[in-house]
């Protein structure tokens, strides 16, 4: 069985980004600017757009409530200014308590 934080980085960190991608898109920004706010290509942010990075980890965040609020609260502290992408490894971490505490990582670890 993989370390909860190789699952972590594995799936569920692209799908966080995806899904911060997709919820500063559904706010009117540009792929460019999330590129830029994100520290990625614009490449990356279409391919997250399109689901082609990420997919796996957007499956075991969408079961959860508590996940999609952290993602919320990390788009609200990017667009504010209050924090820059390098924070998001202390959402990531709030992520993995909720799915850890909901049992929805250990689901998908059993599962690959």
């Amino acid at each position: 069985m993989k370390p909860h934080c190789v699952m972590m980085v594995k799936y569920v960190l692209p799908a966080l980004r995806a899904k911060v991608a997709l919820e500063l898109i559904d706010r009117g920004y540009r792929v460019k600017d999330v590129a830029d706010l994100l520290g990625l290509t614009q490449a990356a942010v279409s391919q997250y757009l399109k689901s082609k990075r990420g997919q796996r980890g957007l499956d075991i965040i969408k079961k959860s409530d508590g996940a999609k609020r952290i993602v919320r609260e990390l788009v609200d502290d990017l667009v504010a200014g209050r924090i820059t992408i390098e924070d998001e490894v202390d959402y990531l971490c709030r992520v993995c308590e909720i799915l850890r505490e909901e049992g929805l990582i250990e689901e998908e670890m059993y599962s690959v």
